[in-house]
């Protein structure tokens, strides 16, 4: 018989919130996955060596049945937010609710100039405002308009001219919704909530591969990152209970925004957006949930929780002044001398995507600066570039959180 092999990039990874545990559910959110990403579905097994007078090995036994599951992604806006969810805990997010919710009172065409709604809600203001017209379909438009709006219902919009000249690119349908921005301020929380993923492994396409279901999953690291002229990407790891297999794949479909570009950062390093906040080639923010749980009667955990909460922070940046070093090793950006106290500072990072609607901002109150070298000096007659580690603390209890995720975007519930 001929040999069929299937393409190694025949493969997703499919993402669903549980309601409960132990209770699988089908997936509703698709990554486009990079290169690393995997399931581990392993066991770990012991030798037993009895005494038979024979020197042969008497048998094998299974100690353990787990599995980890790891997605290297470019996120997009919504696929972000749920991923943050996930990795932050239960109950983390905090909306606010749009502050504009209405439906177009007619239709529009292409090149249209105006648009009509039938509520004034959020419109009154004089300026300009950013809005989503038909969120989720396939002819979803982001375009800024100017307000307040004139009329008394319906209600008339017109397009600010600092977007495409004036005029919509694309035509939508009477009664169809206009939003502004859903916000999702996300921390860190106590535990978190059980997720099922779905990766199929050479199953789409009609190829024979193998699609699993894992449930009871809960994020145990995610390690967010970036550098100069790249996008925003995530590594994030889950630990799973049970898996089961799946007699077909998923039906696909994948979130339709840009990802983050790293030119879209600014920087408050330190309470300032100047100096080295504007001189940062890259960076990482690593977050570690311990995820642990015990092992009863079965061969799986019974239960996942989370560990102790870390965030560690890296970044590399190019060397302006000793402010920084200081900082860390004189105990101030001024010090002299060698000093017992640890250089503190803060961190916030907000990435906002082109069209004025999407963002996605870090914020560390508090950060314990825990190492700062000074640069190694080369013959090569290039800049110098410091790599700089930091700890984000409680300050003590001070700070509710010790990560603080906000994500704008259409997901007009929470997580």
């Amino acid at each position: 018989m001929p040999t069929l092999p299937i393409r190694s990039d025949n493969a997703y990874f499919g993402i669903a919130k549980q309601s409960v545990q132990g209770t699988a559910v089908a997936p509703t959110s698709f990554i486009r996955w990079l290169d690393g990403s995997k399931i581990d579905w392993g066991v770990t097994t012991a030798e037993i060596w009895e005494g038979d007078g024979s020197r042969r090995l008497s048998q094998v036994i299974k100690n353990k049945q787990e599995v980890k599951i790891t997605t290297h992604l470019n996120p997009r806006p919504i696929e972000l937010g749920l991923i943050e969810q996930a990795a932050m805990g239960s109950g983390a997010d905090s909306v606010t609710a749009a502050t504009v919710a209405t439906t177009l009172s007619a239709g529009t065409s292409i090149g249209a100039t105006s648009i009509t709604v039938a509520s004034n809600t959020g419109l009154t203001s004089s300026g300009t405002i950013v809005l989503i017209l038909e969120p989720g379909t396939a002819t979803e438009e982001i375009a800024i308009f100017t307000t307040p709006v004139t009329g008394v219902g319906p209600y008339t919009l017109t397009v600010s001219n600092s977007y495409n000249g004036g005029a919509l690119k694309i035509a939508h349908s009477n009664s169809g919704v206009v939003r502004s921005v859903t916000t999702h301020v996300l921390t860190d929380q106590s535990d978190g909530s059980y997720f099922t993923l779905e990766v199929g492994i050479g199953t789409l396409n009609s190829g024979t591969g193998l699609t699993l279901r894992v449930r009871d999953c809960k994020v145990d690291s995610v390690k967010r990152s970036s550098k100069a002229g790249e996008l925003l990407a995530y590594e994030v790891t889950w630990v799973g209970i049970a898996v089961s297999v799946q007699g077909s794949p998923a039906t696909v479909t994948y979130e339709n925004h840009q990802a983050f570009l790293y030119t879209q950062g600014t920087w408050t390093l330190n309470g300032s957006t100047t100096g080295d906040a504007l001189a940062i080639e890259s960076f990482d923010i690593s977050q570690k949930n311990n995820v642990n749980g015990p092992q009863t009667e079965s061969i799986t955990l019974d239960a996942l929780i989370f560990g102790k909460v870390q965030v560690d922070v890296g970044f590399n940046f190019v060397m302006q002044n000793a402010q920084l070093i200081l900082l860390t090793t004189a105990g101030s950006t001024s010090g002299t001398a060698d000093s017992q106290t640890v250089g503190s500072g803060s961190m916030t990072l907000k990435f906002t995507q082109a069209d004025g609607f999407h963002t996605a901002q870090y914020n560390m109150q508090t950060l314990n600066y825990t190492k700062v070298p000074v640069p190694e000096p080369k013959n090569d007659g290039k800049f110098f570039n410091v790599s700089a580690s930091a700890t984000s603390t409680s300050n003590m209890g001070q700070n509710t959180y010790v990560l603080q995720t906000t994500v704008q975007n259409a997901q007009t519930t929470a997580y």
